[in-house]
């Protein structure tokens, strides 16, 4: 019977020591920072409490409303003043700008990790410090209790500071006049404790949103300008599929088109002999250079004659030839004047010259394949 007793008073004084192990377990913990560690008096400073606790756990967190009512000024300062551990913002150092709604950061079984944000602006210079603490209502107690973040966070608020440079005024050796000494005003601002902005502690947070949204923006720009060149590219490629290569048009469907607007201009008709006479050869040395590849139009008119000896040409052809290319020499350099019947015989022998010789379409398909087949021997 006495065994039973004490096992069963030890049963009970486990089961208090779980019980208070538990309610300390579902305490919430505060942690909280700026988001910067520096400001100027009237800048705008986040607040950023993150909170862990249980489900089932109440809490009370910072009021920073700067216009509540004369009752709600009075119902706030009798429930806080039977809080002796907390203390309330002070609102004419903080004023508040925004008032974000919670966001859930990760929940992990009972247990919520909370954010709250607020958007103070600061309206003191100085050096600000803040703990930054929440009311939590435990269960079986009349009264909350205060929970305080680990550490006091402090804002750095460069103050107004009208300095006067005749207070700072040296000799200058140099010039014979005087300057500014920079040394004795930097010690006169640090002696009044005023930090610049670079000599304060660097944080990540305070250009972490310009590092990701420049991240973001280099991105899009690479993915813009990979879309506008492929999209280029695509153009001219369609582009260049899309034109057509002109096929090469016969020397002699260029000469008879020549030899028919020389005839329609009536140079001889005219008195134009050396005009006409020099058109109607330069027809034909074009034609003579695209039919068998000599830099007729280059040659005299025995140069011509000599290139065109070893190629096979009608014997009526090149008598003709030859007969055109001399009266043409005539006209030209010794301004001689042949009667109508000659100039329009010349004209016909030029017109069947091209006729006689011309490369038909057969011989044309031809001379493709033997060229092929003697490249690909070549090859």
């Amino acid at each position: 019977m006495k065994l039973t007793h004490h096992i069963y008073g030890w049963g009970m004084a486990l089961i208090m020591v779980l019980a208070s192990v538990d309610a300390y377990a579902q305490r919430p913990t505060l942690h909280a920072h700026f988001s910067k560690d520096s400001v100027e008096v009237g800048d705008h400073v986040d607040l950023v409490l993150d909170i862990e606790k249980d489900r089932a756990t109440e809490i009370g967190i910072p009021d920073f409303d700067g216009n509540p009512s004369l009752d709600e000024l009075r119902q706030r300062k009798e429930a806080l003043s039977n809080i002796s551990t907390f203390r309330e913002y002070d609102a004419d150092v903080l004023e508040l700008i925004a008032d974000y709604p919670f966001d859930t950061i990760k929940v992990d079984g009972r247990k919520l990790h909370l954010r709250k944000r607020y958007r103070l602006a600061v309206m003191e210079t100085g050096d600000l410090h803040l703990r930054p603490s929440i009311l939590y209502f435990e269960k079986n107690r009349e009264l909350p209790d205060t929970i305080y973040g680990g550490d006091t966070l402090t804002l750095y608020v460069e103050r107004y500071e009208a300095l006067d440079t005749l207070s700072f005024l040296v000799a200058d050796p140099a010039s014979q006049g005087i300057k500014v000494d920079a040394t004795l005003a930097q010690k006169h601002l640090e002696t009044e404790g005023i930090t610049t902005q670079k000599d304060l502690p660097f944080r990540f947070v305070e250009i972490r949103d310009y590092v990701i949204y420049g991240i973001i923006t280099l991105v899009l720009l690479a993915l813009l300008v990979w879309l506008v060149a492929t999209h280029l590219y695509k153009l001219m490629r369609k582009r260049e599929t899309s034109v057509s290569v002109m096929p090469k048009i016969p020397p002699h469907i260029v000469a008879n088109k020549a030899l028919v607007e020389l005839h329609n201009r009536k140079l001889w008709q005219n008195g134009k002999y050396k005009l006409y006479y020099t058109e109607l050869t330069a027809i034909l040395r074009v034609y003579i250079s695209e039919r068998w590849g000599i830099s007729a139009m280059e040659y005299t008119t025995d140069e011509i004659i000599e290139a065109l000896s070893d190629i096979t040409l009608p014997r009526d052809s090149r008598f003709k030839l030859v007969a055109l290319l001399r009266t043409a020499d005539m006209v030209k350099f010794a301004k001689a004047e042949p009667d109508a019947d000659e100039n329009e015989e010349n004209y016909t022998r030029a017109y069947y010259f091209v006729e006689d010789t011309k490369l038909l379409e057969r011989e044309h398909n031809e001379s493709k394949e033997n060229i092929t087949i003697e490249t690909k021997i070549g090859d």
